[in-house]
C-alpha cells in the first residue's frame, strides 16, 4: 500500500505544528523546513482545516495551530481525511470495470490488508511522533526558523 504525498504532507505539518504547540506556524515554514511546493502545502493545510484537524487563524499575525491536543489527533484519522480513496486495485473503485469483479477472489484479501493497515495507524496519535523544536534546529517553540 502506497500512500499519496499529500499524506506524507499532512502528517509532517501537523508534527511541525505539534512541535510549535506556542505559537501559530505559517504555510510558509512549513514550505521552507521540508523545501516543498507552497501550493500543495496549503491544499493540505486547507484540507487538514476542513477535517477539524488544524484551526487556520486569518490576518496578518494567522497561521495554522492545532485544533486538538496531539494525544487526540489519531493518524488513522488524519490518513482517512487526506487519502482520496483506499481503491488499491480496480475493483475497489467506483469506475470499477474489471471483468472478473464477480469471481475474483482477489478483493476480500486486499479489504483486510488495508483494514489492517489503518488498524495499526489507529493505534498511535500525533503525540506518538513528534519531535521537540530542537529536532528542527531550534531553541525553543518560540523560536522562528533559522
Amino acid at each position: 500500500m502506497r500512500l499519496t504525498d499529500m499524506t506524507d504532507i499532512a502528517f509532517r505539518t501537523l508534527i511541525f505544528a505539534g512541535s510549535h504547540p506556542d505559537r501559530i506556524i505559517k504555510v510558509e515554514e512549513v514550505v521552507t523546513f521540508y523545501d516543498l511546493p507552497h501550493g500543495t502545502v496549503k491544499k493540505v493545510a486547507t484540507n487538514l482545516t476542513q477535517a477539524g484537524i488544524l484551526v487556520a487563524q486569518r490576518g496578518r499575525s494567522g497561521g495554522l495551530r492545532l485544533a486538538h491536543a496531539p494525544e487526540q489527533i489519531n493518524l488513522g484519522t488524519v490518513t482517512r481525511a487526506i487519502e482520496p480513496d483506499f481503491g488499491l486495485v480496480e475493483c475497489m473503485r467506483p469506475q470499477n470495470k474489471c471483468v472478473i469483479t464477480g469471481t475474483c477472489r482477489l478483493k476480500s484479501p486486499l479489504i483486510e490488508a488495508q483494514s489492517a493497515f489503518l488498524a495499526v495507524l489507529d493505534r498511535y496519535t500525533l503525540a506518538d511522533i513528534l519531535l521537540s523544536p530542537l529536532d528542527f534546529g531550534l531553541k525553543n517553540t518560540d523560536d522562528p526558523l533559522p
